[in-house]
């Protein structure tokens, strides 16, 4: 019974410490690379073509074909021997093997291995790209997650400011030093900071939901991350777009994607345009057969006037190994007219090199586009955490002076509430620009080749 009890006891403590594990932004970003289906899915696309290239690759090997045929004829048969008609059964058989291997078609088959090869590059630069778009996600909801975190502490903080001010204030209103309309007026500020708190706690569940839909874990999942606390630099350095670009270039898959295709489709051009040569392959068979109507010839019988062929039974051994016969040849095939099959084929495939080259340039106009947006992004992020932070240094000082002023009796509370209220607005603003510029400068850095880490 206490063995039962300590294993109940010990599966209770193990399930709780796994619970209460809390998850680091790299431990979210290497669980979403290793679970995450949509990952999964792309990265089968990819397998998927580098079998297509595999099988375009065994293409270029002969092929090699066995044919076994037994037939048995009922009835009326006419003997090879004695060219007679016979009542009986006779068995055939037929043994052979036939290859071939096309020696020349245009190089369509060498185009169609580089194709392949190309495609496969092609799905798993895609797979790269889906997987860095999911982990840019994870980053913005585990960056969420941490500011929603952080404003509940600051909302926490002006409500028990203001439960302080409620309890000053009754006891004030209670010795007379203040009308209770001064109580009211506070009581009232309380409530509505209380609202800001549930609303705050509201967004903060929201984010960690995104979060573990993201990472594909059940909602009702116990999950809690890590909170780290980076004080983003002041000091920003402004990198040349080119640099950052050429960068990205060497780095994304987004572009290495497109080249890929584009490759891809020169070699299908290829490919129509062998459409047009001679086409020469090589055959060769080997093959026996036997059949039970066969008889062997031994000679004449010497005794008989007239000579007259003697036979004996045909074994099939003997006629497996007599019969054998081999072939080789070759066959060469000139395209005259098809229809403008060719053409057409060709035609398309040319638009079809345009499509791409027009895909290729729109991948590096986005992502140049993207690179100017995120890095003047990211210097507007800087100035506005810099202003934050001098506001909320300002206004720190300003509420001290306020409540001093309140303390004494100077000032209504209506005033010392806006005054409040000015500074933890500003401390909201200070944290949504920390977080906003975390995530800018961190974009700019993935642009560049490093780690979405912290």
């Amino acid at each position: 019974m206490k063995k039962v009890i300590f294993l109940l006891f010990f599966s209770t403590l193990t399930l709780n410490l796994f619970s209460q594990k809390l998850w680091t932004l790299e431990e979210c970003l290497r669980f979403a690379q290793e679970n995450n289906l949509t990952i999964k899915q792309a990265y089968l696309n990819a397998d998927l073509s580098k079998q297509n290239l595999f099988q375009s690759k065994m293409g270029l090997l002969p092929s090699l074909n066995g044919n076994i045929s037994d037939n048995t004829n009922f009835g009326r048969n006419i003997d090879p021997v004695t060219n007679e008609i016979t009542v009986d059964r006779i068995r055939n058989n037929n043994f052979g093997l036939s290859s071939s291997v096309t020696l020349f078609n245009g190089f369509q088959n060498l185009n169609n291995i580089r194709k392949s090869n190309y495609d496969y590059l092609a799905s798993r630069y895609d797979a790269e790209k889906m997987a860095n778009d999911i982990s840019v996600n994870i980053v913005t909801a585990y960056l969420q997650l941490l500011y929603n975190e952080d404003l509940i502490l600051v909302s926490q903080q002006k409500v028990d400011v203001s439960e302080l001010q409620v309890q000053r204030i009754s006891n004030m209103v209670e010795v007379g030093s203040l009308p209770a309309g001064d109580l009211l007026n506070t009581e009232a500020q309380k409530a509505q900071e209380e609202l800001q708190l549930i609303n705050a706690e509201s967004q903060r569940d929201i984010a960690l939901l995104n979060l573990k839909q993201l990472l594909d874990l059940p909602s009702t999942d116990d999950f809690s991350i890590v909170d780290f606390d980076v004080e983003p630099s002041e000091q920003f350095t402004v990198l040349s777009t080119d640099d950052i670009y050429n960068q990205a270039i060497l780095n994304l898959p987004n572009v290495k994607s497109a080249e890929s295709k584009l490759q891809s489709s020169e070699r299908s051009l290829a490919i129509a345009q062998g459409g047009r040569s001679p086409r020469l392959s090589m055959t060769a068979s080997l093959g026996t057969a036997y059949s039970s109507a066969s008889r062997k010839f031994i000679g004449y019988d010497s005794l008989a006037t007239l000579p007259l062929p003697m036979y004996e039974d045909y074994s099939f051994e003997d006629q497996f190994n007599d019969n054998v016969s081999q072939s080789i040849g070759f066959n060469l095939s000139i395209p005259i007219f098809n229809g403008w099959q060719a053409n057409n084929r060709i035609s398309q495939a040319k638009i079809g090199v345009l499509q791409s080259q027009y895909g290729l340039q729109q991948s590096k106009n986005d992502l140049r586009k993207t690179i100017e947006q995120a890095q003047n992004d990211a210097l507007s992020a800087h100035k506005k955490y810099l202003a934050s932070k001098k506001t909320v240094d300002f206004q720190k000082q300003s509420f001290q002076y306020t409540q001093e002023k309140y303390d004494l009796q100077l000032i209504t509370s209506y005033d010392y509430n806006n005054a409040k209220n000015t500074l933890f607005r500003a401390e909201t603003d200070l944290l949504q620009a920390k977080y906003d510029y975390i995530f800018k400068t961190k974009m700019l850095d993935f642009y560049m080749g490093k780690p979405l880490t912290f």
